[in-house]
């Protein structure tokens, strides 16, 4: 749970933001209760009646708290907020990883490198390249069949099966991804071995990330690991982009097999999709399009 202090004003445009979704208003020091699929929302008054708390709970509350406040309290320990770059911090010829689909209960996995250089930049800055998760999916859908052409990347599309198996084996999430981005920058280097500058999108610290590498017959060295790297290095965000296109693909393809409309993430509507889905087709198809090792799995299961 995160909380934030408001004015009025503040407190009005969040009423109005979730004005279909409020269950409760005014019982004695609570203004109002909204609840979404991903987030429960509570006001409370005051006696000076001139800020306001508001509390925040559900996926990701530090995303949506950011939206109506620059100093969210009561952060857990555990949270951190991750500073953005407003711009570009290397635009040299370049190497960068980043992959999609990791926080997506249904779908597969996707890892991607983009090499940029003056004139990948120019694309970059033509069509506004930036994080996968700014652009909207009708963009990415639009603009990526074109950059694809005229770009140089690498990609690699872990199947749900597949990611399924190294789970069951004792894989944990980011060991695949260390893995997937390992694979796709020692390939991409290949084609680029000019190239000195490589970056990757942190999800580890460095010195866990070539942990879960040991044992691998090469190991893409020299790596410059920073969180929210596709803000900083337009390699990363290029190749976020690609991977976001190419898991909208396979997302697609899937709708398309069994004519439904898979619901991204991993909040309430999943588990609800995904129950309709099992009483539909089975658990043996769902297994194919959903990722045992989330926690989603044994509550779908359980709640059958």
């Amino acid at each position: 749970m995160i909380t934030i202090k408001v004015d009025k004003t503040v407190l009005e445009k969040i009423h109005n933001d979730f004005l279909n979704s409020i269950v409760e208003e005014n019982i004695g020091y609570i203004i109002f209760v909204a609840k979404t699929n991903d987030y429960i929302i509570t006001a409370y008054d005051n006696k000076k009646k001139n800020t306001f708390k508001i509390t925040i709970q559900g996926q990701d509350p530090l995303r949506l708290a950011l939206k109506y406040s620059d100093e969210p309290l009561n952060l857990p320990k555990k949270m951190k907020i991750i500073k953005e770059s407003p711009y570009f911090i290397d635009v040299n010829p370049q190497i960068g990883s980043d992959e999609v689909g990791t926080g997506d209960f249904l779908g597969p996995v996707v890892v991607c490198s983009a090499y940029v250089d003056n004139e990948t930049m120019k694309l970059i800055d033509e069509f506004k390249i930036a994080d996968s998760k700014k652009l909207s999916d009708k963009q990415i859908l639009n603009t990526i069949p074109f950059l694809l052409k005229k770009v140089h990347y690498e990609a690699k599309i872990l199947t749900i099966e597949k990611y399924n198996n190294a789970s069951s084996k004792g894989f944990n999430l980011n060991q695949i991804k260390a893995i997937l981005h390992n694979f796709v920058l020692l390939k991409l280097h290949a084609r680029v071995p000019y190239v000195n500058n490589v970056y990757m999108d942190q999800f580890v610290n460095e010195t866990k990330y070539y942990e879960y590498l040991k044992g691998t017959s090469k190991i893409q060295k020299g790596i410059i690991f920073k969180e929210k790297g596709e803000t900083y290095f337009p390699s990363v965000a290029l190749a976020s982009c690609i991977a976001r296109y190419l898991f909208l693909k396979e997302i697609e393809t899937i709708n398309n097999k069994y004519d439904v409309s898979i619901p991204l993430g991993a909040g309430e509507k999943v588990n609800i999709f995904s129950k309709t889905f099992i009483r539909k087709f089975g658990i043996e198809e769902f297994n194919k399009i959903a990722k045992k090792s989330f926690a989603n799995y044994k509550t779908v299961i359980n709640e059958l």
